[in-house]
């Protein structure tokens, strides 16, 4: 039934009514009639002030249905008994009265409700004081047709007690969930057991499906496993929820999945069910199917696995105390032994060489595959004194060979890191190994030296070898060149001269153009050099450069400080210094401007030719190296950015 009135207003509208029908009754010498809600059950007497009546409502999630709601019932939601009753009339509705209990008249205290009969001393007695409280009632009657029960599942669930189904892996989930009640049309969604949107951990959306509109729950069960959710319906304002468990139990068993692995070797492979055996890689898993296992005589093969079913679920129980249940192996040749391993695994030897198949039986399911032994025969490896270190220049081509003994027709190579895992190339070398010949080839670009495994593999083995390769720097290309002030503290002003290219930094990586160095006459200015190869990088052997200028008068000295070489000008004018290397040069330009306080007293050379004699010696030139080391990371940054 529609209500007329907001839910605020209804304790006021319920008072309202019930005193205009005691009014009436009192008029027309009528009796009080009780009013009840549409179907709530019998309550625990409460104590009231006025005409008394019970509502019900669902508010908030309840399993398996709706909670009461507590508030009043509307006027135009209350029902009345068949037929009214007098002030002297004694009523037993049913379930609710017995023979000694009366109607309290309504004229007494304004109140309806079921009492005993007075009896002093006793609950309910006119010598009771509380004997005015009444006791909520039953509906006397059946509820109006256009009253609608709250939204329920017919099953009422928790979340301990849940609908529990059951499938085997294969079958088919097809089951809906139908609610009742409610005043719009139902809808169904899936949540999990706290109300999460995923269901367990989203495998379960992989295989089911829930009809939002009809509540049809379809698909297939693959995953063996415990599914705990929760079905949710809603209808307007209210929800109802249906806690269910579903429980896949293994299918029936296809055959027996295990791994296989050879006691001499690296060599290990995964046979499925159906017979296919695949050859596995450390660190790659499966790489390719072959036709059978490959071991030599008097090699054992260690063999481990268990029974599945066709969607790959383990279909023998185990546990913390027998993780791997017995297998047996048999073998086409009857001088294969095969012996069991409490760690879960049979170990098969051989005598004689030869093909034979070998079937794993376990939990009522088998499967066979292929063994080919062959003679021993001289170990497989790398060849005694193969080279593992070499050594090219940058940009400079290499090859190298790695021959084996005791590989068959199936031999191959590979490369691998350091680690073991699968190569996949390194910054500044190209490189890489012929599958078939083990010719390694390539080159590289930046100076440094580089690790990594060629891998030969044959026979069901591997052998492996550690190679290190050494790129030096190529020969002399150009010169990178950085100066500041050598008496200007700790400044950020840096200049970078690079061809033509003088660019002034002040801390910014991102510095800006000028025409040349800036100096003052007297000014000593520090000077750092490095040569580089065409690919950057840095030669070492630098004593052998010299610095010249076009202005007689410049001095240079080694800095004993910085170990980067000054240049102190005496004259105010465009000098040009000129740093030279194996026949290559790099100009660096200075513009010298006037200054009284010009500094005197040093030696004038106007050329140094750096031979390795000075007294400062390698400790300056480290430092050197240090400093313009810091100035050419700047320097390459502020390139990379640019």
């Amino acid at each position: 039934m529609q209500q007329s009135c907001p839910r605020r207003l209804r304790p006021g509208a319920v008072i309202g009514a019930a005193v205009a029908v005691v009014t009436a009754s009192s008029a027309f010498g009528i009796g009080a009639t009780a009013a009840f809600a549409d179907d709530v059950p019998t309550a625990t007497p409460t104590a009231t002030t006025g005409t008394t009546g019970t509502s019900v409502a669902t508010t908030g999630d309840q399993p398996g249905g709706p909670a009461p709601d507590t508030t009043s019932a509307h006027p135009d939601e209350t029902t009345t008994p068949p037929h009214a009753v007098g002030p002297d009339e004694t009523v037993a509705p049913a379930g609710t009265a017995g023979p000694d209990e009366t109607v309290t008249p309504a004229g007494t205290a304004g109140h309806v409700g079921v009492a005993k009969r007075d009896e002093p001393g006793t609950p309910g007695s006119s010598a009771d004081p509380r004997a005015s409280v009444p006791a909520a009632t039953s509906p006397a009657g059946p509820a109006p047709a256009e009253q609608r029960a709250g939204l329920a599942f017919p099953v009422g669930t928790t979340a301990g007690a849940p609908l529990v189904l059951e499938v085997a892996a294969g079958d088919t989930v097809d089951r809906t969930f139908t609610a009742t009640g409610g005043t719009d049309p139902v809808t169904y969604e899936l949540r999990g057991t706290g109300g999460e949107p995923v269901v367990g951990d989203g495998s379960f959306d992989n295989d089911y499906a829930l009809d939002g509109a009809t509540g049809r729950l379809s698909g297939t069960a693959r995953l063996a496993t415990t599914y705990d959710f929760q079905v949710v319906a809603t209808s307007g304002s209210e929800r109802a929820v249906e806690y269910v468990r579903l429980t896949v139990r293994p299918g029936v068993p296809v055959g027996v999945t295990f791994s296989v692995s050879s006691t001499d070797g690296d060599g290990t492979w995964q046979v499925e069910t159906d017979g296919t055996i695949w050859e596995q890689a450390a660190g790659r898993g499966r790489v390719r199917v072959v036709p059978e296992v490959p071991v030599t005589e008097g090699s054992p093969l260690v063999l481990a696995g268990l029974a599945v079913d066709a969607y790959g679920n383990r279909t023998t129980p185990g546990g913390d105390d027998d993780p791997y249940p017995r297998s047996t192996v048999t073998s086409t040749v009857a001088s294969d032994r095969v012996v069991w391993s409490d760690a879960g695994s049979n170990s098969v030897s051989f005598t004689e060489t030869g093909s034979r198949t070998l079937t794993v039986s376990e939990g009522g399911a088998s499967t066979s595959f292929t063994v080919d032994v062959s003679a021993a025969t001289e170990s497989f490896g790398f060849t005694p004194g193969t080279e593992s270190r070499f050594t090219a220049a940058a940009g400079e081509a290499f090859s190298a060979e790695f021959p084996v003994t005791g590989g068959g027709d199936d031999l191959r190579y590979e490369l691998r890191s350091p680690d073991g895992s699968p190569y996949e190339g390194q910054d500044g070398l190209d490189v890489r190994i012929d599958p078939r010949t083990g010719s390694l080839t390539g080159s590289g670009t930046v100076a440094g030296t580089y690790h990594l495994r060629v891998v030969a593999a044959g026979g069901g083995v591997e052998a492996v070898l550690p190679v290190e390769l050494t790129v030096t720097p190529a020969a002399f290309d150009h010169f990178d060149v950085s100066v500041r002030q050598a008496d200007a503290g700790d400044t950020k002003d840096w200049w970078y001269v690079e061809g033509d290219t003088v660019e002034h930094v002040h801390g910014d990586p991102v510095g800006e153009r000028v025409d040349a160095v800036p100096a003052r006459q007297g000014d000593r200015m520090v000077v750092f050099t490095v040569a580089e190869d065409r690919f950057g990088n840095v030669l070492d052997h630098l004593v052998d450069r010299t610095l010249t200028s076009d202005v007689a008068s410049d001095r240079f000295a080694l800095d004993p400080l910085s170990g980067g070489t000054t240049v102190t000008f005496e004259h105010a004018s465009r000098h040009v210094v000129t740093v030279g290397y194996e026949g290559g040069s790099q100009a660096i330009p200075f513009d010298v401007s006037p200054d009284a306080g010009a500094s005197a007293g040093h030696d004038a050379t106007g050329t140094l030719a750096y031979t390795g004699s000075d007294t400062s010696g390698p400790l300056g030139w480290a430092l050197g190296l240090l400093a313009a080391g810091g100035g050419l990371l700047l320097h390459r940054l502020r390139r990379r950015r640019a």
